[in-house]
């Protein structure tokens, strides 16, 4: 009897620590009238931070390797993934609020840039696939009559 507790405990606690390694990827917008930018290819998001809300409704902050990977517990479940920016209601660049249309920024807050569904401890599903990177100057919140200075070329 006392073999079978270890045993049930053993596997309760290898369960618990069972997890999904999953990549995040992203492809490249071709900005400011670049020359032959790969802009097909899927690139590895490597060293992003992002705010992640767990299925119970938690807060916290993840961040990927080098290989653009981030390790979740195989818990089923809804796991979000945003932009600190979205999170902490701050502008998508460096470029002042001023620039931008509060109301356009205050709908994107809410919207998560990836949404992990897993459905066992074997599947998930990832949405959108890769994270589509905008140019700066090209964000849609920016304010239409908002002009963006370019910085010159040697």
């Amino acid at each position: 009897m006392k073999h079978t507790s270890l045993i049930i405990s053993l596997l309760i606690s290898i369960y618990s620590q069972a997890q999904f390694t999953i990549t995040l990827k992203y492809k490249r917008s071709k900005c400011g009238g670049a020359k032959n930018q790969d802009t097909t290819s899927y690139f590895l998001l490597a060293n992003k931070k992002w705010i992640i809300q767990y299925p119970s409704k938690k807060i916290d902050t993840i961040v990927t390797d080098i290989q653009g990977k981030i390790k979740l517990p195989a818990q089923k479940g809804t796991y979000l993934l945003f932009e600190p920016w979205k999170f902490y209601h701050t502008a998508p660049s460096d470029f002042p609020m001023s620039l931008y249309d509060k109301n356009c920024l205050s709908s994107s807050y809410s919207i998560p840039d990836f949404t992990i569904q897993i459905t066992s401890n074997k599947k998930y599903k990832i949405s959108p696939s890769y994270y589509y990177i905008p140019c700066p100057d090209k964000h849609p919140c920016l304010r239409k009559d908002t002009i963006i200075p370019r910085i010159p070329s040697h």
